[in-house]
């Protein structure tokens, strides 16, 4: 969006809202896009990851037959620790699907709702309603206690991390195994009734197949969503710039209002009307008023028949026959 052509109708959503407000819904508009992008970026780290594991179980799959006991426990170890990633990975989604804005975000809201509340305005009409304070406080709980939650989610994506780089060291292991299983060899099997954690199913394998595919389609959605995030974010920043002169607010209604009353503008009103396609507005405006009162005038004129006597004598047949009698 260029700040220097006219955005006619862009802007006229905003016009009747203090520029207070404005500022509020803009930086609204940037904390969803940090949680968003924060949501994104985790689900990319996490795709990563699935595609690691899924890697080293189609390489393993199938192994449990002829396999050295190296072998055998470090894919029992690789299964151990993906059991453990999976469980922390379902801990961590679940508070973060009721709870999805960053841990830094809801400090900030804190802070914020703390804020109103120790501060009392030298503005009596601005001074919020008992049930509006009331409301205030319930939030600041209620953040307080979301706060703490996220905490855990951290704590359990730390856990997640770690059992994930546990995985790739037995990966490489198991890489540098690979060649070693002898031919022929017996092995014991399991006994009856224990399951054998070394072998690897196509099961497992179709399963975070389908968990990436699923991460691509919500990393899909989160795209669309960050990208009309971004494009309010702009407007409104563009909006606040243009209407800004020294620091000052300039509300466009307003001028406008005093614009089409005939009032004076000065050069700083004068360019934000302009910028905003409010000049252009007003003009059309005033054309169409101007084309409905010529309308209204010529409608309002009566087409008068034209009475006067007729110069000249009557006609020349006339005289003839008169003459005859």
């Amino acid at each position: 969006m260029n700040d220097s052509d006219p955005q006619e109708g862009v802007f006229s959503d905003l016009e009747e809202i203090s520029h207070k407000d404005v500022k509020l819904l803009s930086n609204k508009i940037e904390r969803e896009i940090r949680t968003i992008e924060d949501e994104h970026k985790s689900l990319r780290n996490e795709r990563k990851n699935q595609v690691e594991i899924v890697k080293s179980l189609r390489q393993t799959v199938g192994e449990n037959e002829a396999i050295s006991d190296e072998r055998r426990v470090l894919l029992k170890k690789f299964h151990q620790s993906r059991k453990l990633a999976e469980d922390a990975r379902k801990k961590r989604d679940l508070v973060n699907v009721s709870i999805p804005p960053p841990s830094s975000i809801l400090s900030e809201w804190m802070a914020e709702t703390h804020q109103r509340l120790v501060t009392i305005d030298n503005d009596l009409t601005a001074v919020p309603t008992l049930h509006r304070e009331i409301d205030m406080f319930k939030r600041f709980f209620e953040l307080q206690a979301a706060y703490t939650r996220k905490q855990d989610s951290e704590i359990f994506h730390e856990d997640y991390v770690n059992h994930i780089k546990e995985i790739r060291e037995i990966t490489k292991e198991l890489d540098a195994t690979r060649n070693k299983s002898p031919k022929g060899k017996e092995i014991d099997s399991p006994q009856e009734g224990q399951k054998d954690t070394s072998s690897v199913n196509r099961s497992d394998v179709r399963k975070i197949s389908k968990r990436i595919n699923k991460i691509d389609s919500q990393l899909d959605k989160i795209s669309e969503e960050r990208k009309a995030l971004r494009k309010e974010s702009n407007r409104l920043r563009t909006y606040l710039k243009l209407t800004s002169s020294r620091g000052k607010p300039i509300k466009i209604s307003e001028v406008k209002e005093r614009a089409t009353s005939g009032d004076s503008l000065n050069t700083q009103e004068l360019g934000a009307l302009l910028r905003t396609g409010g000049l252009a507005e007003l003009t059309k405006n005033n054309n169409e008023k101007t084309k409905k009162k010529s309308s209204k005038k010529n409608k309002g004129k009566k087409q008068h028949r034209r009475l006067g006597v007729a110069r000249g004598g009557a006609r020349l047949g006339s005289r003839v026959s008169k003459r005859d009698e």
